[in-house]
This record gives structure tokens, C-alpha cells and sequence, in this order.
């Protein structure tokens, strides 16, 4: 067997761990196996932080008795950098990197490296990070465990050109459509609008240009530049002033919390009226945000881990993520057991409520 190593947790993983609710309970989905399994979780960018402190508690916790080695893969490297997940009896070891061996970015990736694993019958990859539900190509095998609610609204810069305007849900189609080209037809200044939307296989894009919009913006008469998902550094300074952009809401509550890194660069997240809910989409103040948005909100999603029945791992992965039938909140996993509910709120998201009194639903 190989020694434990240091995993990525999160982009703070001192704040993440800081604001967990440890557990001692162990969890009933299935009984520790006696191998110190390496379960690797990858894909998307809105839920790698709050499942990096998820896979912190696992880490941590009584119940972890092999003790398994949960590993949160980041979906970027920094340039010239890499992370290695280590092996153990059913994969060798991987280093990602930024040239050869990329890691998953965004929900699609992730699922698909999950996929390869099960088809492989090894465990390179244990759990998709999924802000996606249930695709048509998925394989039957796919096991989807909705953990928490997040929503995605519109974002610009505070200082810029739409600072401080509330968008109906006509008008930010008109913009993403080509209609509506300048922020002064919105109540904004007299400027050209800077069309942005997320890295292709994201599943904020998907969701975002599905449910939220209605259509694929690229095939309309407007010029879209793409961005890193939730991160206002990754779109250009001169472009900021005037960009829109979709933005996670958990994903800016938890960076404004500080319980990862701010990546926002001065963006805001907005109302968007005519949407089922017309209200600012956060309360509180830096450090102290929470979601204000209801699941009546059109851009309200729910969020995902993804675990492939066929993978080695699968029983162990569950008892990290997951819930078996039968469970209840006293023998499922933590996470679905509910005893992490203050992490989710801190890290944005709104919690869920399943059958059997859990926090997961199952699809």
C-alpha cells in the first residue's frame, strides 16, 4: 500500500476546514473494506471547492477507519505546475500537469473521465463533480446524488457600465441574442456590451444557455469571448468595465466568504427579473453572504456527485458522497446525512431535502 499524500482540498483548505462539522458517525452505506483506496474526484469548477472540504471531513473523520485517501483533482493547473494523485491497488499513479496530461475542467470532462474509468474497470477516477444533471450518452451505470442547490444569475463589473442595474429575463436574452448591443437599451452607460459566457464542456454553459436563455447563443449575430467559469480574473481588465458574464451565485458567496480564493475581480451577481424570483440573489456582508434566491428562481440547479457503479472503488465512494437504499440520515454518508449542512450554507449553496429524511437525492 502507499503512503498517504498531500490532496488538494479546496483553494483555502485551512477555511474550508475550519468552518466543517466533523462527524464521528460512522456511516452504514457500506463497511470499510481494509484497502486504503485513493477515490479521485474531478470535473466541475462550481463545486470543487465545496467538495474539497466534503472530501476534507472524509479525510478527517472517525468513520474512516482503512483510512481511504478521498483526492479532489483541481479542473487548472497554474502554468508549469502539476498535482499527482497517488496510486493504489486498482490505478498507478497520475500527475496532471498543463502540457500532457490535463486535468477534467468542468462537468462534462469530469464525467467522461469517470466513464473511461468504468469502462477501464479501474479507478483512476471515482467521482464526477457534476453541476449537470443526467446526460442522454451517460451509462446506465451512472449513479447521480444531488447534494445541494446553487443558482446562476448574470454578472458585471461593479465599477463598469452595467454596475448596479437589475436585467429582466428579456432583456438578457436580447443581449446574449444580438438584439440588445449596448447598456445604455438596458438603463446602463453608453457603451458597447461585451458578450462573455464559460469554457466549452462547462456545466454552468450548459445550464446556463438551456434553461436560463432558452438557445445556443453562437448560433445567433453576436460575438462571444470566452471565460473560466466564475473566476472575473480569467476575462481580460480592458474587456471587465463592460463584460457580462453567467456567474455561480454559490461560487461568488464562497469566495466573497473567503472560504476559497476571490477570483471575482470586482463582479457582482444581479437580479434577474421575470425569473421566478426578483430579489437580489444574496444577503448578508463580505464574510457573512448567503443565498436569497429560492428554488422557484429559473436559474436555480441542483448540483452533483457522480459515482459509476462499475468503478472498484464505487462501495467506498458511496460511503464518502453517496447513500445506499434503505439508508437514513444516521447510516448514510455524512454529507447525505445532513451533518454538513453548515459547510453548504457557507460555501453558497442552498441544502436539499430527500426521501428517508436525507440531504441527497438520488437519480
Amino acid at each position: 500500500m502507499r503512503a498517504r499524500t498531500t490532496r488538494f482540498l479546496g483553494a483555502t483548505a485551512i477555511a474550508a476546514c475550519a468552518c466543517l462539522t466533523l462527524t464521528g458517525t460512522a456511516s452504514a452505506v457500506a463497511p470499510a473494506n481494509g484497502l486504503e483506496d485513493v477515490l479521485a474526484a474531478a470535473g466541475s469548477d462550481t463545486t470543487v471547492d465545496i467538495t474539497g472540504a466534503i472530501l476534507a471531513n472524509a479525510n478527517g473523520a472517525a468513520w474512516n477507519t482503512d483510512p481511504d485517501n478521498h483526492v479532489n483533482i483541481p479542473p487548472l493547473l497554474a502554468g508549469g505546475t502539476t498535482f499527482t494523485v497517488p496510486g493504489d491497488l486498482y490505478a498507478d499513479q497520475v500527475v496532471y500537469n498543463t502540457t500532457t496530461t490535463l486535468p477534467p475542467n468542468g462537468s462534462s470532462q469530469g464525467k467522461a473521465a469517470l466513464k473511461a474509468s468504468g469502462d477501464a474497470g479501474d479507478g483512476k477516477i471515482d467521482i464526477a463533480r457534476s453541476s449537470s444533471p443526467r446526460g442522454s450518452s451517460d451509462p446506465a451505470s451512472f449513479e447521480y446524488y444531488a447534494f445541494a442547490t446553487d443558482g446562476v444569475t448574470w454578472s458585471s463589473s461593479a465599477t463598469g457600465s452595467g454596475a448596479g442595474l437589475s436585467l429582466t429575463l428579456a432583456q438578457l436574452r436580447g443581449i446574449y441574442d444580438g438584439s440588445i448591443t449596448n447598456w445604455n437599451q438596458v438603463g446602463g452607460a453608453n457603451a458597447a456590451i461585451v458578450v462573455y459566457l464559460p469554457q466549452t464542456g462547462s456545466g454552468t454553459l450548459s445550464f446556463f444557455t438551456t434553461t436560463v436563455l432558452g438557445f445556443d447563443p453562437t448560433t445567433k449575430p453576436v460575438t462571444i469571448k470566452r471565460f473560466q467559469e466564475h473566476d472575473g480574473t480569467s476575462i481580460p481588465a480592458a474587456d471587465r468595465a463592460n463584460a457580462i458574464a453567467p456567474f455561480s451565485i454559490a461560487q461568488w458567496i464562497a469566495q466573497g466568504n473567503a472560504v476559497t480564493a476571490d477570483k471575482r475581480a470586482g463582479f457582482t451577481v444581479n437580479p434577474l427579473t421575470g425569473a421566478g424570483f426578483n430579489g437580489s440573489p444574496v444577503a448578508g456582508s463580505a464574510g457573512n453572504y448567503t443565498p436569497a434566491f429560492t428554488t422557484a428562481f429559473l436559474g436555480s440547479r441542483s448540483v452533483y456527485h457522480v459515482l459509476d457503479t462499475r468503478t472498484p472503488s464505487y462501495d467506498q465512494a458511496q460511503r464518502a458522497v453517496g447513500f445506499a437504499a434503505g439508508d437514513t440520515a444516521a447510516t448514510a454518508s455524512p454529507l447525505c446525512g445532513g451533518q454538513l449542512a453548515t459547510t453548504i450554507k457557507r460555501y453558497g449553496f442552498l441544502t436539499v431535502s430527500g426521501p428517508n429524511g436525507l440531504s441527497c437525492v438520488k437519480s
